[in-house]
């Protein structure tokens, strides 16, 4: 399987403005733009970092940088901007190829001379290396270098002013610039002799199409410091750093090729997903955090447990759960785990976000064969805190324990579940009361919690919660069961039950414990297969529904209701999976097999070589949202797991 696209897809902005692809350093900095290198969002640009001074927030440094090359004192630039009514300039037109295996290359061919252009972001700096070789037609050629600054929050959008500091200072083979105060330092440099003008100016109403269809601002202006200008031999590359921080530039080719050895092909869909699953680990002085997606999400309670199975799978590192869950613990507080992680935010709650730290564990004992005593010895106090703080509702006391040993979420100022979509403050998706997943989830983890205590010999939590489970059950069913229906409500507050066709029960066929009969899991399979399932995973509302909306169009209300009345989802799929192979065995691995399969045709059609947030419910199911989400991956990669283990009839390990 090549990643790569030819010169007729390449020169059709249609294409190859809807395609992107990403380089991370695993330390939250990134840097993404479109196949031809033309910004469609305000989120693109080649080099974006974290800077603590702003509170760890993203920042985009280097938006982009335009090449021209002179050839026979003729010019001809191979940047693209849109601008109102046009794109400048064209350069897309020169495209011949594009590849994405260790790194993203594009080849140009103009005049008679081929050029290519290789990017990458190095793991662990806040640092982009771009590569240019002269392949053949001329011995050598000029090429100029102009950078394009911004000194931005990625949310934001900059404007020309007066307060913009355009001074630089000269270092090695380079120059250094800082547009304003609190930012770090950005150094441009090259690994070949240069000269550089400097010759500052704003280039003035750059517009992002993909903001524009979202509503809002979308357009911007970028400070342009000069431009370096070299000569570039035939088969001698030079390389280009932009980084926080000077770089010793006599290393910076070699630097680039030792990168590129080190790097995994991605000549393979399970490749792809493995490389994808590593970018969303970030290492922190400290602690170890999984990033939710790419390119604007942050680092949520909710999402690290949903990940983490699969990222870890993906990386083949047991140690990999110890990190992150010992860094999760850091955050736990009264019990519970805060819906995000970071050190600047003050911790607010979910009201499932703690009950996935025990399917999480659940995992991680299957993968990793870890014997249930000593997991129980090394969190009982947490899985503890946590099934208290929700049995008492002292932490946050708006989701608690009722009477009948049911989890009960009260209405609050913003949704509590994943299903977390609002529209000026009110939610999309209306769930409060008792919630199917949050109650299959609480079933799940004191069944769980309860096995590894006896394993432990526990006899005191034994005795305090053994009689829970049972109760939990009867009252499971009798809330949310519909037996006309027959399938579960999505929640269920007054009596009242919202009988939604929503992916949420498959959640709890899926469970190790769960409070179902065969019989009714069964019928919720069926129902999820007949209204939900399609090529890219589930539904979150069944297509009959008048409040459906399969495409993710028309206004930005109309667009947020997509996401949760109708929009696909692919982390669910997993779910559904699971549930089939645990209620049909090894008959189910081929149709497993052919779902995934239609997941692996998407990876060349929006981030390239990625899974998307979430797609249309409709088809052609086309992907929205950030262009790599990390639950969609990590599931992905754990059904190829239970697919595995069924097909070669190890289910022991699951």
């Amino acid at each position: 399987m090549a990643l790569s696209f030819k010169q007729r897809d390449l020169v059709n902005l249609e294409f190859a403005l809807q395609r992107e692809f990403l380089g991370t350093n695993r330390e939250g900095g990134y840097l993404s733009t479109t196949l031809n290198f033309c910004n469609t969002s305000r989120y693109h640009g080649l080099l974006v970092v974290p800077i603590d001074a702003f509170k760890g927030r993203n920042h985009l440094l280097l938006s982009s940088l335009d090449e021209t090359v002179v050839v026979n004192d003729m010019e001809f630039n191979f940047a693209i901007h849109e601008y109102p009514d046009t794109f400048f300039p064209k350069g897309h037109k020169y495209i011949v190829s594009s590849e994405l295996n260790k790194y993203y290359s594009i080849t140009y061919q103009v005049a008679g001379i081929s050029l290519r252009k290789d990017i990458m972001m190095l793991h662990g700096q806040p640092q982009v290396l771009i590569r240019y070789t002269l392949l053949g037609g001329a011995d050598a050629v000029q090429l100029r270098l102009k950078p394009f600054l911004a000194f931005r929050d990625i949310h934001a959008l900059s404007v020309e002013n007066t307060v913009a500091c355009t001074d630089y200072e000269y270092v090695s083979q380079g120059i250094a610039t800082r547009l304003y105060e609190g930012f770090p330092t950005l150094y441009m440099q090259l690994s070949g002799e240069h000269t550089y003008l400097h010759d500052p100016h704003w280039y003035k109403h750059i517009q992002y199409s993909k903001d524009k269809a979202r509503g809002g601002d979308y357009q911007e202006d970028l400070l342009v410091p000069g431009y370096m200008e070299l000569t570039l031999h035939k088969e001698i590359p030079v390389v280009f750093s932009a980084s926080t921080k000077e770089e010793e530039v006599a290393s910076l080719p070699m630097n680039f090729s030792k990168a590129a050895q080190q790097r995994a092909p991605r000549d393979s869909f399970e490749n792809c997903l493995k490389y994808a699953a590593n970018q969303f680990v970030i290492e922190k002085l400290t602690e170890t955090r999984i990033k939710a997606g790419y390119p604007w999400h942050l680092s949520y309670g909710r999402n690290t447990f949903i990940s983490l199975p699969g990222i870890a799978i993906a990386s083949g590192n047991t140690g990999l759960f110890e990190q992150v869950l010992s860094s999760m613990q850091q955050y736990q507080k009264g019990g519970l785990f805060p819906r995000l992680i970071s050190s600047h935010a003050p911790n607010e709650y979910n009201a499932d976000t703690s009950l996935w730290f025990f399917w999480t564990l659940q995992q991680y004992e299957h993968w990793a064969k870890i014997p249930p005593k000593m997991l129980w010895e090394r969190y009982k106090h947490t899985l503890s805190s946590v099934l208290e703080a929700y049995r008492d509702g002292r932490t946050f006391p708006q989701v608690h324990m009722t009477e009948n040993k049911l989890i009960y979420a009260q209405r609050y100022h913003r949704p509590l579940t994943w299903m977390n979509g609002t529209i000026q403050g009110e939610p999309l998706v209306e769930r409060h009361g008792y919630i199917v997943e949050v109650n299959a989830l609480w079933y799940n983890a004191i069944s769980y919690a309860l096995t590894l205590a006896q394993e432990a010999d526990d006899r005191d939590f034994v005795a305090q919660w053994e009689a829970y489970p049972a109760q939990i059950a009867q009252e499971f069913v009798q809330t949310f069961w519909n037996e006309q229906k027959r399938y579960l409500a999505d929640w269920q507050d007054e009596g009242v039950q919202d009988l939604s066709v929503r992916p949420n029960q498959i959640i709890a066929c899926a469970l190790d414990y769960s409070p179902l009969k065969e019989s009714q899991k069964k019928d919720i399979i069926d129902l999820v297969e007949d209204k939900l399932l399609n090529d890219r995973g589930l539904r979150t509302l069944a297509p009959d529904d008048k409040r459906y909306r399969g495409c993710c169009e028309g206004s930005m209300r109309e667009q947020e209701e997509a996401i949760y009345q109708g929009g696909t989802h692919t982390w669910l799929l997993s779910f559904y999976i699971e549930s089939a192979l645990k209620l049909y065995g090894k008959d189910f691995v081929a149709e497993a097999e052919q779902l995934l399969s239609h997941v692996d045709e998407d990876i060349q059609n929006y981030g390239i070589g990625l899974i998307s947030e979430f797609y249309d419910g409709n088809p052609p199911y086309v992907g929205h949202g950030c262009i790599s989400q990390a639950r969609n991956t990590a599931e992905i990669i754990r059904s190829i797991y239970l697919i595995q283990c069924y097909r070669e009839g190890n289910t022991k390990k699951i």
